[in-house]
């Protein structure tokens, strides 16, 4: 694909990845269209994570997941993820494929994730369709659900360090920032058209019925030096990390478990009555529910990404950072206090400030970092120029990335047996906790360049 060129009208198009730089020279300025069409890879994939979001949980109870196991789906991906995202973020740092050092790994964690959707919303219909025996309907078909879920998760999380890598490696500093900024404007678009998914009643509309879409009845690291590599990491690099386990902390607290919510807190159902059951149907009405407030999330998170470029120029990426927590503390803790569908709804635009956020602010810090660095040695080096040696950004952002699994490891962990004892209200109250305590922390320890 590299060096392929399309035509469009009378607008010329060229590969992001033509000419894939391997010196550390400024890479040349890329047209918006360039941006655009990579920015499109987060689309789908924040559309088949926004899926997830609104799906999992609701299908997991209704397969008849037991409780005892609920948490375990929410653990093993994200501990996997955790133990090889930086292995494979190295590893695609000294790639030479002729297909340049990211996209193999992008293409096959696409093709995981399309297999583990398929498996996740179809593994319980075909079992029923294939296995008459009530136990062995059941047991199969939790299994093939967690699998699909796993497999998904796992892909969906890992995918999103060889993307913002790809860009870093291709783009100057400042197209590095527009590349982020419609990597956040598209993530929400993305998750947007997901949720509307979910959102509607397919059952109810004639396109429904007519797709079928409701059943019926360089040197090769080793794993040593890696690690030594990421323990010498500079402090404000862990500061970082530490501030974005706390926002995905908070974020996936809330966002894991809020159709849940919606249909058992909100609007009282209960997902594990008769699926006739008015009790039931309750449920999914209040999943669907759900599912419009995070298309309102994902609407408003693509809303703000337009404005940030404008935000930062007045309150800098401190002032951004900051907010994006802060909003979504007081607005996650006045859903828990006050359950109502209305206000819930209308606080689901905080939620989209906090998801713009971490997808920008934290790779923009790294790119400003990379570039400090980069100034740094220039200025010491004889002659001002660079010898290639600093630390792949695919590790740096796949190091970031990791934190989004250590963060689901310990809200699959945690929050599993809390919502166990407590039930799902217990989630956004923590989520507005975190998200304070990460709040305080964005403000004092992490490191900002100008």
């Amino acid at each position: 694909m590299g060096g392929n060129i399309g035509q469009l009208g009378s607008r010329t198009y060229e590969s992001l990845a033509d000419d894939e730089p391997l010196d550390p020279e400024e890479p040349p300025k890329r047209p918006t269209g360039n941006l655009i069409m990579h920015s499109m890879a987060m689309l789908g994939r924040e559309f088949c994570y926004a899926v997830e979001a609104a799906y999992v949980t609701p299908v997991l109870l209704s397969v008849g997941l037991p409780k005892s196991l609920y948490s375990m789906v929410w653990l093993l991906s994200p501990i996997l993820g955790f133990l090889l995202q930086p292995v494979v973020g190295s590893a695609s740092d000294h790639c030479r494929a002729r297909w340049g050092r990211r996209r193999p790994y992008i293409l096959i964690l696409v093709i995981m994730m399309l297999l583990g959707m398929t498996l996740y919303l179809n593994g319980d219909a075909v079992v029923t369709a294939l296995i008459a025996d009530p136990r062995r309907r059941l047991i199969w078909a939790i299994t093939i659900t967690m699998i699909g879920v796993v497999l998904f998760d796992f892909a969906a999380d890992f995918i999103d360090g060889p993307i913002k890598a790809y860009l870093f490696d291709v783009c100057s500093h400042e197209d590095k920032e527009r590349g982020l900024h419609y990597h956040a404007l598209f993530t929400g678009f993305g998750g947007t058209l997901g949720y509307l998914l979910g959102a509607i009643d397919w059952a109810h509309l004639e396109l429904g019925r007519v797709l079928g879409t409701e059943f019926q009845t360089r040197k090769a690291m080793t794993m040593k030096s890696l690690l030594r590599e990421l323990a010498n990491m500079p402090p404000h690099y862990r500061c970082l990390c530490i501030s974005h386990l706390f926002g995905w902390t908070a974020f996936l607290s809330n966002m894991l478990f809020f159709t849940d919510f919606m249909g058992q807190i909100v609007y009282h159902g209960d997902p594990y009555a008769a699926h006739n059951s008015t009790e039931f149907l309750i449920y999914e009405r209040g999943v669907e529910v759900g599912c419009w407030g995070l298309c309102i999330n994902s609407m408003f998170s693509s809303l703000y990404s337009y404005f940030q470029k404008s935000l930062v120029s007045y309150i800098g990426l401190k002032g951004l950072y900051f907010m994006g927590y802060l909003l979504f503390g007081l607005g996650t803790g006045f859903v828990g206090l006050f359950p109502n569908v209305y206000s819930t709804l209308a606080l689901c635009t905080s939620f989209g400030v906090m998801s713009s956020t971490l997808y920008t602010v934290p790779f923009n810090l790294i790119a400003k970092y990379h570039r400090e660095e980069q100034e740094e040695k220039r200025q010491q080096a004889p002659g001002g120029s660079l010898d290639g040696s600093e630390r792949g950004q695919g590790l740096d952002c796949a190091v970031l990335t990791c934190m989004v699994q250590l963060a689901q490891i310990l809200v699959g962990g945690g929050l599993g047996f809390l919502v166990n004892k407590a039930g799902s209200v217990i989630v956004v109250i923590t989520a507005s906790v975190v998200a304070m305590i990460g709040c305080c922390f964005v403000a004092l320890f992490v490191r900002y360049v100008d």
